[in-house]
């Protein structure tokens, strides 16, 4: 019972859980958008730049949703 036990323990630990949803997409994006509006204020040839970057981001989030997280985390990286 004991190894049924652990192994079911390693089984969900190796389980991709923490995968990324739509919702934390939505609010990534959200989050990259206030902080671009900030940066469009003050440096719009950076804007300009991570908005590239920002394109790509927008068309992969709706076939994947674990690629476009990184994507934003990265951008949300640019944009500190």
């Amino acid at each position: 019972m004991k190894t049924y036990i652990l192994a079911l323990s390693i089984m969900m630990a190796a389980t991709p859980a923490f995968a990324c949803t739509a919702e934390e997409v939505q609010s990534k994006a959200m989050e990259v958008s206030t902080k671009m509006q900030e940066l469009a204020a003050t440096n719009p040839e950076k804007a300009m730049e991570i908005g590239q970057k920002l394109a790509t981001a927008q068309s992969q989030a709706t076939t994947d949703l674990d690629g476009a997280c990184k994507l934003y985390d990265g951008i949300l990286e640019d944009l500190k």
